[in-house]
């Protein structure tokens, strides 16, 4: 089976390319061949070879963000967290310490029964939840570090929120690369389905050769259980891979 629209972009380039190589070797290889038919050869290969470039184009566009920006912004994302949940834990004892001996509410008011229960929160969610404790620290009665504590809190919490911004914004322009891919893979399988009936047509009944000329896609498909994406952060959930 040739590679078809729902084939991932390294498929395509790869059967591409196979195609393309194997009108090279028939070429210079096939001793049946007329002069008539190498010119065949060069003329259809010649029409993949924008394919080709454009495939290469797209899966290193993806591989180049997922291997640069896409780290470096998940890196931010992830020890941005690290940061807020220190600062959260580092306020809450620090309220404790602040409101001992002081009468009226007490350091859970803000930061909770258990200050897990926030540190704990939905990574996109955290940021909001501890400015809206922050909030809160204007009930608790008056101590010496309290506007410290609660423009300390604010500071992490909008660095973290700016971080996951930004990693909106990566994984959006990264939909934007995936998006050209899939059609740039759909234009090349309209390409090879044409490219197989120009064979067909001008080898009728010689279905072992024609095929010779394509990369048989059911034999480098992979078992389902490896078909899946590397593994990513817990957040977000793994974008589509159409690279591999």
């Amino acid at each position: 089976m040739i590679a078809g629209p729902t084939s991932t972009i390294a498929t395509m380039a790869d059967a591409v390319t196979t195609t393309m190589d194997s009108f090279d070797a028939a070429s210079d290889l096939d001793l049946d061949r007329s002069d008539e038919d190498r010119q065949f050869f060069a003329a259809r290969r010649a029409l993949l070879v924008p394919h080709k470039a454009q495939l290469v184009a797209a899966l290193r566009a993806i591989e180049d963000h997922d291997l640069d920006i896409g780290r470096r912004l998940q890196a931010r994302v992830v020890f941005g967290d690290q940061v807020l949940d220190h600062g959260v834990i580092d306020g809450n004892a620090r309220t404790k310490l602040g409101l001992k001996g002081k009468s009226g509410l007490e350091a859970a008011h803000v930061f909770g029964k258990n200050v897990a229960t926030l540190t704990r929160e939905k990574l996109a969610l955290e940021p909001q939840k501890v400015l809206e404790a922050v909030g809160r620290m204007e009930d608790l009665p008056d101590f010496a570090e309290r506007s410290a504590i609660a423009a300390d809190l604010t500071k992490r919490a909008n660095r973290q929120q700016s971080c996951l911004d930004e990693r909106s914004d990566g994984d959006l322009a990264r939909a934007k690369l995936v998006s050209t891919g899939i059609r740039l893979v759909l234009e090349a399988a309209q390409a090879l389905a044409a490219t197989k009936g120009a064979l067909d047509e001008r080898f009728p009944r010689q279905r072992d050769y024609v095929a010779a000329f394509f990369l048989d896609v059911t034999s480098v498909a992979r078992p389902k259980a490896a078909a899946a994406p590397d593994a990513a952060p817990a957040e977000p959930p793994a974008p589509a891979d159409l690279t591999g």
